[in-house]
């Protein structure tokens, strides 16, 4: 089995209520992961490779959790032999700082120059994200590129309505993107601009297809392949 990354579903708990959020779960539930599932499943995953892996927390927002409960994931994870890294709302900047000793990289989404800025003391451990939206104009797509020359992780993800309808509109967007060499992974398509990297829905497919390079574990304890289930499939063992 070709497993790319790894995902953990931390909770469905979310201060924000973003119109493409990927989890069809958000809000529906307190309950947070319990470490002795991560170690768990990680321990399953680890009968199929040998790689040191990437284990991206999600949501829900993953820093909703209480700093010392991401402490503690980091230290499963990596007892694991894998790579802990988290990707958030930006919302808890102190105790996004915090974390930086404890994940290799963490992705945070910005919507503002001032949100970059008070990042970029910290280029190399994170990975700065601009949503590819409704507010996604050319001139906006190259600002970013331009802005956060210098950290070590850029990218830009393409969103899209429940039924899959591009949310940027600008034609000149799409021009540069349709001119790329892009890449599949699971349900995703993903590729590079001037050191950016871009990630893009397949229409009919993200969200709905099982993606079986990235396992997902969910804050019931149970494990599967996509984002639109959470029982517990066995097709790891």
């Amino acid at each position: 089995m070709n497993i790319d990354h790894i995902d953990i579903v931390t909770s469905h708990k979310c201060n924000f209520h973003c119109p493409f959020c990927v989890d069809k779960f958000c809000h529906t539930s307190e309950d947070e992961v319990k470490l002795e599932d991560i170690d768990r499943f990680l321990k399953i995953v680890r009968k199929h490779t040998d790689k040191n892996l990437e284990v991206l927390l999600l949501g829900g927002e993953p820093t909703i959790l209480s700093f010392e409960k991401l402490v503690e994931i980091s230290k499963v994870i990596t007892n694991n032999g894998f790579t802990p890294i988290i990707s958030t709302n930006g919302f808890f900047k102190d105790k996004i700082i915090a974390l930086l000793a404890h994940y290799r990289w963490i992705q945070v989404t910005v919507h503002s120059d001032k949100q970059i800025d008070f990042y970029r003391d910290y280029k190399d451990k994170i990975n700065i994200k601009w949503s590819g939206d409704e507010n996604m104009t050319f001139d906006v797509f190259n600002h970013f590129i331009e802005y956060t020359e210098g950290f070590e992780r850029r990218s830009i993800s393409m969103y899209s309505t429940a039924n899959f309808i591009e949310l940027c509109r600008d034609e000149d967007v799409w021009d540069v993107l349709n001119a790329l060499k892009w890449e599949r992974n699971g349900s995703y398509l993903y590729s590079f601009y001037k050191g950016v990297r871009i990630k893009k829905f397949i229409k009919g497919e993200t969200n709905i297809i099982d993606e079986p390079t990235v396992p997902k574990l969910y804050p019931n304890g149970n494990y599967n392949k996509t984002w639109n289930n959470e029982y517990l499939d066995d097709y790891l063992k």
